[in-house]
């Protein structure tokens, strides 16, 4: 049995069992402590941990609302407060203003944003773009992070499409 296979079949006894999973690695053993499957109980978001918090555990991990932009029609010089724990009721924006029963209460501090000028925005709608709250694209990478095969099939295509044009185009 490859050695791959016996660690998710050793992770999926450990997490059918309720223990938290250890992951064996060649520098000695590491706790996920993460729970897969946490749902925040004030709006259903998941917690999904990025590839960052596997060599820092210990870092807090902000639930994910969702895995795309968030389009917001905004006011210039008006004070927003961006909600970085992912489970206020009002996202993209903290409950109760940034202050303590909002994000502050899950260990988090929301992040003021202050537009320039009157309109729509984008802002990061998975809590893991690092231009927060400005989105930069890091939401689909997050996407592709946990669904690999759709990701995949989706460069394929678009690699193949982008081939077959630019081959026609380029043709004499």
């Amino acid at each position: 049995m490859l050695p791959i296979k016996g660690a998710l079949a050793m992770a999926q006894r450990k997490a059918a069992s309720g223990l938290p999973a250890v992951v064996q690695h060649s520098r000695g053993m590491y706790s996920s402590g993460f729970a897969p499957d946490y749902a925040s109980p004030n709006n259903g978001a998941p917690r999904m941990p990025s590839p960052w918090n596997k060599w820092f555990p210990y870092e807090p991990v902000p639930c994910t609302p969702q895995l795309s932009p968030v389009r917001v029609k905004v006011e210039g010089s008006q004070v927003y407060q961006y909600c970085m724990c992912g489970e206020c009721r009002t996202q993209p924006w903290c409950e109760d203003n940034g202050g303590p029963g909002g994000c502050r209460s899950r260990g988090f501090a929301s992040v003021p944003f202050i537009p320039r000028h009157t309109g729509t925005v984008l802002l990061c709608g998975c809590k893991h773009c690092p231009s927060r709250p400005r989105f930069n694209g890091t939401c689909w990478l997050v996407w592709a992070d946990y669904n690999v095969g759709p990701a995949c099939l989706l460069g394929f295509v678009s690699m193949f499409v982008s081939g077959i044009f630019l081959t026609w185009m380029g043709h004499p």
